[in-house]
């Protein structure tokens, strides 16, 4: 069984955050992410995988990245959710295992730059990858 929230080993901005089905897949995603003010700006459904991407939200500088030297702050989610082949079901339905990766960038004074140290932004998405987790228990 593979742990819900659990960060990818090689990186440290993205998350495992659990099992969707088609009919779930989109909405309660688009829900969680609502609730943490970020908006859909696409869907992608490809033949192993379906992926849902944000626009970018423009924010202040959380006290890490202020402290920093950052003037500016931008944030895009994807999330990815791979096809599991095997759970095919008569209704054309699919489960997906989802992960979210999350892009950080800081305004440097010449050039937006990745940025993951601020301990406000880790713990906001800590959270809304706990919701989300919640949000897509499946059954079966």
């Amino acid at each position: 069984m593979i742990s819900l929230g659990i960060q990818d080993a090689n990186t440290s901005n993205k998350y495992f955050i659990g099992r969707a089905n088609t009919e779930n897949f989109q909405q309660t995603i688009k829900e969680v992410l609502l609730d943490f003010d970020y908006h859909i700006e696409e869907y992608d459904n490809g033949p192993t995988s379906s992926y849902i991407v944000t626009r970018w939200k423009i924010r202040e500088p959380y006290t890490d990245e202020s402290n920093a030297g950052f003037e500016e702050a931008k944030t895009r989610l994807i999330i990815n959710g791979m096809i599991d082949n095997q759970s095919f079901e008569r209704h054309n339905g699919f489960s997906y295992e989802c992960f979210l990766e999350v892009r950080n960038f800081v305004y440097d004074g010449k050039d937006f730059v990745p940025y993951y140290d601020d301990e406000q932004l880790n713990d906001e998405i800590l959270l809304m990858v706990k919701n989300l987790s919640n949000a897509l228990v499946i059954d079966g």
